[in-house]
């Protein structure tokens, strides 16, 4: 038992010992440039049995006193070191710029930017997620000009939440596939991925609702700008539209007014995680869901409560409308527990 775990513990604390450095050598940032402070170049398999058969050409040619041989085996050094050389000269001095964060919902394929600027022509440039848990497929630039141009790395995921997504590695075989010339940048790149939207109808929700609570159909009417009813008149201001002009007043020269209209519009005023028809939390989380989508897409103001005591600011979002208040009303269900 223990001969099997001791070569686990050590590659966890080598892969520890290597994300520290990692993190002081290359920090988190949203842009990065390329140059020898985080360019790592090492022989591939092909590279080192390259090697391997220079070394042996060269004990060849000195066993053998052979000239040629060793002139051969000089050459094929002189290679070696040129193609290395030759290799970081292309991988230098891109730069890598990428926004941190993407949302989306359980099930979704997110895809994250990443804006490449080069000042010269470069070739070979491979991009893909260092997890291996992540699935990230490698997206391959062969030819890359000079100017900019983006390429996106794709993430999906099933479960609901926050979710970091590491750094990114970017490599080149660049040329003859004798070295590898590798990078593994941080962007801070995370995936904010909200429950998957169920469908409820409105009897569903009214059927768990308690006869003290106010339920998917109960409202409380306000007034809201709209055009059904006559409300005030004021001062009109500089860009407005002439259809609301006043004009009987403006005609007794009362001045320059604007006619303001008001509708009647029912306002639901909770969201309640508690009043949703299931006992298991990720279907209630995905049935809010979809009630925020559709509140929000016919402009109706609403406040989520996860938590049963309204006053809990951290647990409930007070009622609002709009596309802000969908996202915040979408993250609070994503970042649940």
């Amino acid at each position: 038992m223990t001969i099997f775990s001791l070569p686990k513990s050590v590659r966890k604390l080598v892969d520890k010992s290597f994300e520290h450095w990692l993190s002081r050598r290359i920090p988190t940032r949203k842009e990065h440039q390329l140059n020898s402070r985080n360019i790592m170049i090492y022989p591939t398999r092909f590279g080192l049995s390259y090697l391997g058969f220079v070394v042996l050409v060269f004990l060849l040619g000195t066993n053998y006193q052979n000239n040629i041989i060793l002139l051969f085996s000089y050459l094929l050094a002189s290679l070696f070191i040129s193609v290395m050389l030759h290799s970081f000269y292309n991988f230098s001095q891109l730069r890598f710029y990428s926004t941190a964060k993407q949302q989306g919902y359980a099930g979704d394929e997110l895809y994250f930017p990443i804006q490449i600027t080069a000042v010269k022509m470069h070739y070979d440039i491979n991009v893909h997620f260092t997890d291996s848990t992540l699935n990230s497929q490698i997206e391959r630039i062969v030819q890359c000009p000079q100017g900019s141009q983006e390429i996106k790395l794709s993430y999906k995921s099933s479960k609901r939440g926050m979710h970091c997504l590491g750094r990114v590695t970017l490599f080149s075989e660049y040329s003859l596939g004798i070295f590898k010339s590798k990078t593994i940048l941080d962007f801070g790149h995370c995936a904010i991925i909200y429950p998957k939207p169920t469908n409820l109808i409105a009897g569903q929700y009214q059927l768990s609702a308690q006869s003290d609570e106010q339920s998917i159909e109960s409202y409380q009417t306000s007034n809201l700008v709209g055009t059904d009813d006559f409300s005030e008149l004021k001062s009109f201001v500089r860009g407005e539209s002439r259809a609301r002009t006043a004009w009987k007043q403006l005609a007794k020269g009362q001045g320059h007014y604007s006619k303001h209209y008001q509708a009647n519009q029912g306002q639901l005023k909770w969201l309640k995680l508690d009043d949703m028809p299931s006992n298991n939390i990720e279907t209630k989380l995905s049935y809010l869901c979809f009630l925020i989508n559709e509140l929000t897409a016919t402009n109706q103001h609403f406040g989520l409560a996860l938590s049963t005591d309204i006053n809990n600011k951290s647990m409930n979002i007070s009622p609002n409308t709009g596309i802000n208040h969908q996202q915040a009303c979408l993250t609070a269900l994503a970042l649940y527990s």
